[in-house]
């Protein structure tokens, strides 16, 4: 499917069904995304997608680079302090801007290489995090249904989507445009739940910087 365009975004879907996890990159110039168990790359805004030879079978979170070696973040788990899930574990790396990737031999397995995938700090020192909607399942259940309609900011903003989603992270390019991937677009709330037309996630990218 082509990209897609709303006032505020562009609308870029993935090759293959499936939620996508993560990005990397810059919609102008070159911008990967995982699919889990897949990585693919477009050079042209997500109008068409080259999948890389990644086929190692381990789900695949988010991207971090170091110096100019490209690394593919195998492993999740909550921060410390907010208990926010970062992409970690570097097992895999790229030379060459995602095409190629094999097992990274160069670089502990650590948590110092971590990706935040739904709580971001921008320059201005505003937080961005996914919003999420908490509705019990039952009267007297402890267990929510949870919905992610967009973002919210730390100072006091809730933005809203065009659709809802089951969104899995955030990431700021270098130009400072915001990104959300996720899911396909869901509809039918806790009681009908589907996904509204095809299973195929998607990534929202600002038309502007720090929306």
């Amino acid at each position: 499917m082509p990209p897609r365009e709303t006032a505020d975004w562009i609308i870029l879907t993935s090759p293959e069904p499936g939620d996508i996890w993560g990005v990397y990159g810059n919609i102008d110039s070159t911008l990967l995304i995982t699919t889990g168990f897949s990585i693919f790359r477009t050079t042209d805004g997500g109008k068409s997608w080259e999948k890389s030879n990644y086929k190692e079978g381990l789900g695949i979170f988010g991207f971090a680079m170091n110096q100019d070696t490209l690394l593919a973040l195998a492993g999740r788990s909550s921060g410390s302090v907010n208990r926010s899930p970062y992409a970690t574990t570097p097992q895999f790396m790229s030379m060459d801007g995602g095409k190629i990737w094999t097992r990274n031999t160069s670089f502990f397995w650590n948590h110092d290489r971590v990706a935040p995938l739904d709580l971001l700090t921008a320059p201005n020192g505003v937080q961005y995090q996914i919003d999420e909607v908490l509705t019990p399942i039952c009267p007297n259940c402890t267990n929510n249904y949870v919905e992610t309609p967009g973002f919210r900011t730390s100072d006091g903003r809730r933005v809203a989507l065009p659709q809802m989603h089951q969104l899995q992270s955030l990431y700021f390019d270098s130009g400072q445009r915001l990104y959300l991937s996720g899911s396909a677009a869901t509809c039918g709330g806790i009681k009908n739940f589907h996904f509204c037309d095809g299973a195929y996630g998607v990534v929202y990218v600002s038309k502007k910087p720090l929306p």
